[in-house]
């Protein structure tokens, strides 16, 4: 942008806070574009008209812009713009706080036409509440309320003149502004919600669906309205309250019919629920769906189940691609490297894309910490570090380059990727193995004993270093597949071997002299304990390579039942382990896919759960729409038959 400022209500900023910024702009004719970034959020509006929403995730180092045209919204002649900010202005695991702000140049053709700039008009938002600071999650971050009677149509004399955006152009703070990587989310109609009890107060969508709340209703002047939203009921109404989560947002009546749409807030629910102390008349609600532009790629599977559970592993996948992928659109909305991994792959088969994948990617980099390796999620202001997730980055990024080709992010990275891997290797002891971390949440899937959690109510300090264990054999499994994976990255660049492979081969002896119990055939999960065996943790050592000659002898304790069985997230580790030891397996992965995905449909799932207990897992917050669990798409395609042309 060649004239705009960052500008702000006044110097001052305040979390959960709403301001309106007016314009007035000449034009030629009828072609125009804006570029517009902000902190934290944005909705736009050309002559009254919805022309932009969602300002990409990013972080203060790395803010971005979104280049949008106007065209369809432009008239010859003279033209209002209007831009709603909502500043979070509160760190949480999808937000890092900054400074509040909004900076926008409008462009007719080579004109500019319109640009932000100290003196630009600006007001209060009066009709968005501001300041209430209403959590949903702790990952989501606010919830809204909305008074239908501070509504004005934006066209009262209740403007001021602008500042400059206090911390940022005030004091001098200079942002490089950056393109924003991925493209605009599509905004559909309204999905609505067809009541389904006598009251007409809770409505079904039909299936899982993700987007802004739209509504017309009509109550008395002041009347309070809680919208409850939900992926299932509980007792006959929608579970708003689950622990410290408040699944809801409140509008206040105005005493006349008012329609309206939230498009800030992103919901995902099946069920919505209605409450208001007074009469209230409801003429429609339900949810306009916003999703990523996507073309899906063709599939003919073998049965009409595994069709079923194919198009339902892509809708999955659909529902949790944003701005980036999404761990789940209900409860967080987080991109994390674990979940987005088994997204990637399965994208570059379901929407044959790489252009999105390439942004996730992107952006993860942008987060390294002070010891070198990345949080838990992206962009995030408050961090619960899982060590091994770390890892997973150089798998993502290995994995990205070599099915699209695209070797540039891998030339850009390198010195990251070594960090990482430096890290780990650094680690190692005086036994040949890596010791767990402390102070970091030695996490490795959502199963008994692997999930570092242990007693429940312990102090952050506490809970860690009440749940370590000494050496895990996960934890040195993830790391020998991570060094694997940045020699595989070298020969890829064509460069020289980083990693020794004494390194990689020695600590792959101490894993099976440490953990393989012959007369069990298998690995135990932790060193200090001969009572814990897992599928995942035998199925890490036999991908890592400790198991070699005893692959088969471990892969049999796997199918055999009598382990903890993997969990959905991690499946991806069992199946590729099988797989990798005799390709007779696909049997059985398909049959397991078959048993356990049939299950959930079975149970009505229109997209694919968290874990197979479904809602009831977490203490009632399990999610029923979790992007890991969309691993069919990649196993169908593997092993159905059908391929991508190689790239």
């Amino acid at each position: 942008m060649k004239k705009a400022k960052w500008i702000w209500v006044d110097e001052a900023e305040r979390a959960d806070e709403y301001v309106k910024f007016y314009d007035v702009f000449e034009c030629a004719g009828d072609k125009a574009s804006i570029e517009i970034s902000c902190d934290s959020n944005y909705v736009l509006y050309v002559n009254g008209v919805l022309s932009g929403f969602g300002q990409y995730p990013d972080y203060p180092h790395y803010k971005v812009y979104d280049k949008i045209d106007i065209s369809g919204s432009v008239r010859k002649g003279k033209n209002s713009l209007l831009v709603i900010v909502w500043y979070y202005g509160t760190d949480f695991m999808t937000y890092v706080k900054a400074h509040a702000g909004l900076i926008y140049e409008v462009t007719d053709r080579d004109r500019i036409a319109a640009f932000s700039k100290r003196g630009t008009l600006c007001a209060a938002a009066r009709d968005f509440v501001g300041y209430e600071k209403k959590l949903i999650t702790t990952q989501l971050g606010f919830s809204f309320r909305y008074d239908s009677r501070q509504y004005d149509g934006y066209d009262k004399p209740d403007f001021r003149p602008a500042a400059f955006a206090g911390a940022v152009e005030a004091k001098g703070i200079s942002y490089t502004l950056y393109p924003r990587p991925v493209k605009k989310l599509l905004i559909e109609d309204m999905t609505p919600g067809k009541p389904i009890n006598g009251e007409g107060r809770i409505f079904d969508l039909g299936r899982e669906t993700v987007g802004f709340l739209h509504i017309k209703f009509q109550a008395p002047t002041g009347a309070r309205v809680v919208v409850s939203y939900g992926e299932h009921l509980n007792d006959g109404a929608v579970r708003r309250i689950i622990g410290n989560r408040d699944f809801s947002a409140e509008l206040i009546a105005n005493g006349e019919w008012f329609e309206y749409t939230n498009c800030f807030r992103r919901l995902a629910a099946r069920f919505l629920q209605v409450d208001c102390d007074e009469k209230i008349e409801i003429e429609f609600i339900g949810i306009r769906e916003t999703g990523y532009p996507l073309r899906v790629t063709p599939f003919r599977a073998d049965t009409p189940l595994r069709q079923q559970i194919y198009d339902t592993a892509v809708r999955t996948l659909a529902l949790c691609m944003h701005d980036h992928y999404e761990d789940c659109p209900w409860r967080e909305q987080a991109l994390y490297t674990m979940d987005s991994r088994n997204q990637m792959l399965c994208g570059y088969y379901a929407f044959e894309e790489f252009e999105f994948a390439r942004a996730n990617l992107l952006l993860m980099s942008k987060a390294q910490k002070s010891d070198k390796l990345l949080p838990l999620c992206f962009p995030a202001g408050n961090d619960v570090p899982i060590p091994f997730f770390s890892l997973i980055y150089l798998m993502q990024m290995k994995e990205y380059a070599q099915y699209s080709g695209d070797l540039s992010l891998l030339e850009a990275h390198l010195t990251l990727l070594n960090d990482i891997a430096d890290v780990f290797i650094g680690r190692i002891d005086e036994t040949g193995l890596i010791p767990s971390f402390e102070g970091y949440w030695n996490f490795y899937e959502w199963s008994d004993g692997l999930d570092g959690i242990g007693t429940a109510g312990l102090s952050n300090n506490d809970f860690y270093s009440a749940n370590q264990k000494n050496y895990a054999l996960p934890l040195n499994c993830h790391a020998i597949l991570a060094l694997k994976n940045l020699n595989e990255i070298y020969s890829l660049l064509d460069r020289t071997r980083k990693i020794p492979l004494g390194t990689i081969e020695n600590l792959q002896k101490k894993v099976f002299d440490t953990f393989f119990v012959a007369e069990k055939g298998a690995f135990k999960s932790f060193s200090d304990t001969d009572g814990h065996y897992s599928n995942l943790c035998n199925a890490l050592a036999v991908l890592s390579g400790c198991a070699a000659g005893r692959e088969r002898e471990v892969c049999r304790r796997i199918t055999d039942g009598g382990m903890n069985e993997a969990t959905l997230s991690m499946k991806m580790f069992e199946y590729d382990a099988l797989l990798q030891t005799d390709a007779a397996y696909a049997g059985y992965v398909l049959d397991d896919i078959d048993k356990l995905y049939g299950h959930m449909l079975r149970q009505g799932a229109t997209s694919f759960w968290e874990t197979i207990k479904g809602e009831a897992d977490f203490d009632g917050a399990g999610s029923l729409c979790h992007g890991w669990s969309a691993i069919p798409v990649y196993y169908y395609w593997r092993l159905l038959g059908a391929c991508l042309e190689s790239r």
